[in-house]
């Protein structure tokens, strides 16, 4: 008997070799090699099985190499003082680079949304009433939508070609094929029905807490990778379904290689939450990462002219509080101070509640009981509507206000608000799905600072956070002080340890504190 020898219903013999479980993921996750001989005649299909058997067994004792290279442990060894200076700068431009992103994304989503009613009526084929810059820019992002509508039902359509047929099409009879590994249609068990842009996404989401708008943004990458792959039950997804993904990624030419790295990471933290819930083994894109050699244009701090002329126009020298709804009333004045002198971000200063502003005490180097003012950044709070938003664990603080913002009367506008059970930004108002309390307002700023002369568009409201952090440093405060005010989270193990700084400390180090050469005009 000849055990690879198998007659198709079409007469056809073909050579069929199981593959071990262990080596599937290094053959594409392909479950047997499969190929036809183009003969009908049994005989004569017998005597090509020999050579056929050769050329799979190379097949798997190339499969085996490759599994012994990506299972080597690698050697632990211990990191240099250089080496962890690179890996903390890393570990920066990479936080700097997620908040570009992010900011770049909720640029393009505040422009869909304002052009949505002109693309609307474009797509219908009526005539906007809008001006001519804004028809032409929502044109061109219409033709963009309906191109990307268009690549996406293209691939869905191979994706279901290849899931019929698999890469080389259908089989033509007395035609003799290469040795390939097919595809294999379906898992070797049951099929669990859990799928990534459902399943996953809702259970990972219920875990995590993520924002609407992150979750909203896992949602897209789990479709897009749907969309390029096939739709799939999650236990069905292989690393050679991945590695498929990345190359198309990389194909795109609209994509950065930063726009692929962060698609392979969402894609991977799913995987990854899926595995250690047991709906699947283990992860299949856990190895599979992009390196990064582009770099994007880092973000600037403001130095002293900047902010001598931001702080010199109307709103902070004239106390001119804009009318402009977007501007968020006191919100205009107060944001970019705090920013500047407490190096907070600026969601977590705009949703500030009132009873976030607080009097904590604390022991000075005296022995002596004191108070300090202080701003409690969180994601605790009232059971309302609109909860707080943070970015992690860390960014949970308790830190002092800076004396010169006390100075310039911020505690006396808290005290004086009309709703002390409120938020002490009342013109702010959330929009989007991520129910965000300053994105409008940041579009605001943006034209506010050009209006004051800082044109540069490396200098955005997060520089604030570069600015206290220079500044900071220049002062002495130490990088772990730094951490806290800033809501950083630690760069190794070793940051782990040990109880936040004490309150003393903290007041000291804002106390010290400066910018120099700015002046602030007027007080509260």
């Amino acid at each position: 008997m000849c055990s690879y020898l198998h007659k198709a219903p079409n007469g056809i013999y073909y050579f069929r070799m199981s593959i071990p479980l262990d080596l599937r993921p290094f053959m594409g996750g392909k479950r047997e090699i499969k190929m036809s001989l183009g003969l009908k005649d049994r005989d004569a299909a017998k005597l090509v099985i020999p050579d056929r058997t050769k050329a799979a067994h190379k097949l798997l004792d190339r499969a085996r190499r490759d599994k012994a290279v990506a299972t080597a442990p690698e050697p632990a060894l211990p990191k240099s003082p250089a080496r962890l200076d690179r890996e903390r700068a890393q570990w920066e431009y990479d936080q700097e680079q997620a908040a570009l992103i992010e900011d770049a994304a909720f640029a393009a989503d505040m422009e869909i949304e304002a052009l949505e009613p002109i693309m609307d009526a474009l797509a219908a084929g009526h005539e906007p009433n809008a001006s001519l810059s804004d028809i032409a820019r929502a044109g061109r992002l219409l033709v963009t939508h309906e191109r990307e509508k268009a690549d996406a039902d293209k691939r869905s359509a191979i994706a279901k070609m290849y899931a019929r047929y698999g890469e080389n099409g259908p089989a033509v009879e007395g035609q003799n094929q290469p040795v390939d590994c097919q595809s294999d249609p379906q898992p070797t068990g049951p099929c669990k029905g859990v799928y990534l842009d459902t399943d996953i996404v809702d259970g990972w989401a219920a875990e995590r807490k993520p924002s609407p708008r992150g979750k909203d943004a896992y949602w897209r990458d789990a479709k897009l990778f749907n969309s390029m792959i096939g739709r799939k039950s999650v236990e069905q997804i292989t690393k050679a379904d991945v590695m498929a993904y990345k190359r198309m990624l990389i194909a795109d030419p609209k994509r950065s290689q930063i726009n692929v790295r962060d698609r392979l990471a969402y894609l991977r933290t799913l995987l990854e939450w899926a595995a250690q819930e047991d709906i699947i083994p283990g992860n299949p894109a856990r190895d599979v990462k992009m390196a990064v050699s582009e770099r994007g244009e880092k973000r600037k701090d403001f130095d002293t002219d900047n902010l001598t002329a931001l702080f010199s126009g109307p709103v902070h020298a004239n106390r001119a509080i804009p009318k402009d709804g977007m501007a968020g009333g006191q919100a205009a004045y107060w944001l970019p101070l705090i920013a500047l002198f407490m190096g907070a971000r600026r969601e977590e200063i705009g949703q500030l509640r009132v009873c976030d502003v607080k009097r904590v005490p604390y022991i000075d180097e005296a022995e002596q009981r004191q108070e300090a003012w202080c701003i409690d950044i969180t994601d605790t709070g009232d059971d309302d509507a609109l909860p707080n938003q943070i970015k992690n664990e860390a960014s949970n603080r308790l830190v002092p206000l800076h004396p010169k913002l006390i100075e310039l009367g911020f505690i006396e506008y808290v005290e004086r608000l009309p709703d002390q059970a409120g938020r002490v930004f009342p013109g702010l108002k959330p929009i989007g799905i991520g129910q965000k309390l300053t994105d409008k307002w940041g579009q605001w700023f943006s034209r506010y600072k050009v209006a004051c002369g800082i044109a540069d568009k490396a200098k955005v409201f997060h520089s604030f956070r570069h600015t206290w952090k220079t500044h900071a440093v220049d002062a002495g405060i130490p990088e772990r002080i730094c951490r806290q005010f800033q809501g950083h989270e630690g760069k190794d193990a070793a940051d782990k340890y040990g109880a936040t700084p004490s309150m003393r400390v903290l007041v000291a180090a804002i106390a010290a504190y400066r910018v120099p050469g700015l002046k602030l005009s007027g007080t509260e």
